[in-house]
């Protein structure tokens, strides 16, 4: 299986870095600095190069360096057997890559440099309002088809104008029947993302469950979706007997915009019923079973961003990490202690001191 590796990553304006030149290694690097340091910001700027967007749901504007109107985030890397230069580049409001020095669309980036991130805020997840979910599937998903992020391109520009149809209807510029041709497209095209939503989970529910059972035997953990309508016939029924009632709110109301998926353990959903170490059990099974998905369907060991989890993690999820280490390609992982970590990683990594002055030196 190729190995995907980031050789060296250059910042310019990127959160607390004005200026920043890393040459990192391929295998474990180890990244350890006290708190607000900028560990994560050297996470978040990988996670750029993998999607071109913030791994910590924040906008492009708030990335950019205090008094600055820019950023760009630009990446050596080995991947699929070639040596490839990825820039993204920031400037009023407009974003824009660069391949090896060639302008491409965004979405060609997908794919190129799988990531998948661990953090402390993943416990959103599983408890955080439905859009975590959503834009989780969205996000691996389309890395993963780009077919799927063109559909969702799609829809979302299908659902910006008939909303705005819905409102000019409402104040009387437009009339019921004019939906109808919105209707049709929003609905054709929506049920292509709630198929592939639908059969990703399915591929990642035995994965995660058998991850889950490692660690915690007792109980199985399930994966469900909840889509806001079940198929196109339903829909459309929805959508002509609630007319009323979306041009009166000037909201698409059903879609896959209003859908979801829960976990649960058992018979029980683990939102509202698991303990905090059963949550956050499932929700690492999910990320690990991501990994191997990523693996599967790519060919390729994605990078993995590790955002001092150690610490959040009893002797058995670490057990599951270590496992999924072991078989890792490029990984980045932060913390405050080098003694928070299994004696085992440090041997094995490259260490990273991160100073006050946002630099960089091998421990």
């Amino acid at each position: 299986m190729p190995v995907i590796s980031l050789r060296q990553l250059q910042l310019t304006n990127f959160r607390s870095y004005r200026e920043l030149t890393w040459h990192c290694q391929p295998g474990l690097n180890i990244i350890q600095g006290p708190n607000a340091a900028g560990k994560t910001n050297l996470l978040e700027a990988v996670g750029y190069l993998s999607f071109a967007r913030s791994l910590r749901q924040q906008q492009d504007q708030q990335v950019v360096s205090w008094g600055e109107n820019s950023f760009q985030v630009k990446g050596f890397c080995n991947a699929s057997q070639e040596n490839l230069e990825l820039a993204i580049i920031y400037q009023q409001n407009h974003k824009e890559l660069t391949i090896n020095g060639q302008q491409h669309r965004l979405v060609d980036l997908l794919g190129i440099l799988p990531v998948i991130y661990f953090g402390p805020d993943d416990l959103l997840l599983l408890k955080g309002a439905p859009v975590y979910r959503r834009q989780f599937l969205d996000r691996e998903i389309s890395i993963l088809d780009r077919l799927y992020c063109h559909s969702l391109q799609s829809y979302r520009r299908l659902l910006l104008q008939r909303n705005r149809l819905l409102r000019e209807i409402k104040a009387g510029r437009g009339k019921g029947q004019d939906l109808e041709p919105w209707n049709i497209q929003l609905v054709s095209t929506g049920l292509a993302i709630i198929q592939r939503r639908r059969a990703f989970l399915q591929a990642l529910e035995p994965l995660a469950a058998a991850i889950y059972q490692s660690m915690d035997a007792r109980e199985q953990l399930t994966l469900t979706y909840r889509p806001s309508v079940s198929d196109g016939e339903e829909w459309l029924a929805k959508i002509n007997a609630g007319q009323e009632r979306e041009i009166q709110a000037g909201l698409s109301l059903w879609g896959p915009h209003r859908d979801d998926f829960s976990f649960f353990i058992g018979d029980y959903e683990a939102r509202f019923f698991a303990s905090q170490g059963q949550q956050r059990s499932a929700v690492l099974a999910l990320k690990i079973a991501e990994a191997r998905i990523f693996m599967q369907v790519l060919g390729k060991r994605p990078i993995l961003l590790l955002d001092d989890v150690f610490s959040e993690l009893d002797s058995k999820r670490q057990q599951a990490l270590l496992e999924l280490l072991a078989t890792a390609g490029q990984t980045f992982l932060t913390t405050t202690e080098l003694t928070r970590l299994p004696a085992s990683l440090l041997e094995q990594a490259t260490l990273w001191q991160l100073s006050g002055e946002r630099r960089l030196v091998t421990g």
